[in-house]
């Protein structure tokens, strides 16, 4: 079901047995190869193969395109809002949602600059109404244990303008990607910090991307490929559906009276 196709009275009838699904994105540089819209244009495939999954129980909004991205300012093409602005955007729309009569709603994030926002905010909603389900999760971690387990990509995790986000745009529209694609080799080498995160770090560090990339771009996205591309957004959607199925299932604790 398509949020947007509905009447309000639609919505009111509907919200308490479907589950709400938030796609959230970024318009943001992605290399030399790959276009602004890289992230929204991932987002709103996952999330289309996913209602088409499970058309009677997914509530599909629209993607929400604009993420928290000024860590790629320092490239043009950024259209970013401030951490602590994103973090009120998503708790307002929480709010409405659950006004509406939604009771789990899910985010399905596709951009790894919203996760400390979106977490803040499903923090602060929760606290005003404990009553309704509200997860949120980057697509690469729903499906850790999945991208863990294949076999057909060659680098080992999803960075960014990548093997895996260059094979998923390819798969969408070849003429998207441009000849050239060149990424980022690692240029720290320590056992407590990794840039490209193919092995967890140990600390934290703040790093823009003008600083970890020339291009913009990580990983190696001249190893991408259409046929990749189908492959991971199968992997990736089955995953996403396969944790709303375990939604669905999710009840709170009776409280003492």
């Amino acid at each position: 079901m398509l949020y947007t196709d509905h009447t309000s009275s639609d919505l009111a009838r509907l919200a308490s047995k479907a589950i709400a699904v938030l796609p959230l994105a970024a318009i943001e540089q992605h290399g030399n190869h790959l276009p602004v819209a890289t992230d929204t244009a991932i987002a709103d495939e996952l999330a289309r193969r996913v209602e088409a999954a499970l058309p009677k129980r997914v509530m599909l909004l629209p993607t929400l395109w604009c993420g928290s991205s000024h860590h790629h300012r320092g490239f043009p093409g950024a259209l970013s809002i401030s951490s602590e602005t994103y973090t009120r955007v998503i708790e307002d729309l929480l709010d409405c949602l659950i006004e509406s009569g939604f009771r789990r709603i899910f985010l399905l994030n596709c951009h790894g600059g919203n996760q400390t926002p979106f977490a803040e905010a499903l923090y602060r909603v929760n606290l005003r109404h404990p009553e309704p389900w509200v997860a949120a999760a980057s697509y690469w971690n729903l499906a850790a244990k999945e991208l863990a387990a294949q076999k057909f990509m060659e680098t080992p995790k999803l960075s960014h303008a990548c093997e895996y986000e260059t094979s998923l745009m390819l798969r969408l529209r070849v003429d998207w990607v441009k000849p050239g694609r060149r990424g980022q080799t690692r240029h720290v080498v320590s056992k407590y910090y990794d840039p490209l995160n193919y092995v967890p770090s140990r600390v934290a560090v703040a790093q823009s991307f003008d600083q970890l990339s020339a291009t913009g771009a990580l990983g190696s996205p001249e190893l991408a490929t259409a046929e990749k591309g189908e492959s991971l957004f199968a992997l990736l959607a089955d995953s996403v559906v396969d944790f709303l199925h375990d939604f669905c299932t999710w009840k709170r604790p009776k409280m003492p009276r």
